[in-house]
């Protein structure tokens, strides 16, 4: 199958799920007396999905330039599988993670195999980056808005200090 003929073929699928969507979200109230309603933004979104499905089913784009036995091509996949499967791992580890050792050491964790193995950055900014999220996170989340965030040791050190 021709790269094209795969692409519309995707579309064509993308296409399907986003008319259910689209559909099922009119059955939602869009609009309240208080303002949007429970269907507003799914509405909205199934709305664009299906606008952009039936961009690229008109105009799908060139081909790649490279074929299919260059060597350049090859490399490619095998760094997108690599990149691909790191950032599955960490999902995998935000999920067992949030479960066990709590918001901040989660995504610290999380953000150093994001940022330093799935993106090949110094370990400066991946713990920087870790660090900066984590918290923000736990400030604005979970001491000002009050979000019930994974607990570990560190969010209730936190916690005892700010309440």
């Amino acid at each position: 199958m021709s790269r094209l003929g795969g692409t519309r073929l995707a579309t064509l699928g993308l296409l399907a799920a986003a008319l259910v969507g689209l559909w099922q979200a009119s059955r939602l109230d869009s609009w309240g007396f208080d303002g949007p309603g429970a269907g507003f933004f799914p509405q909205l979104v199934a709305g664009l999905c299906v606008a952009l499905s039936l961009l690229v089913l008109v105009s799908p784009g060139k081909a790649g330039e490279t074929e299919e036995g260059d060597a350049a091509a090859v490399a490619e996949s095998a760094e997108t599988r690599r990149t691909f499967a790191l950032y599955v791992a960490a999902l995998v580890l935000l999920a067992v993670g949030s479960a066990f050792a709590g918001f901040v050491a989660t995504a610290v964790a999380v953000s150093v195999v994001i940022v330093r193995f799935a993106e090949r950055q110094s370990w400066a900014k991946a713990l920087g980056y870790g660090v900066a999220c984590a918290a923000v996170g736990l400030v604005c989340f979970g001491w000002l808005l009050r979000v019930d965030l994974p607990e570990g040791p560190v969010e209730r050190a936190f916690y005892s200090l700010v309440r």
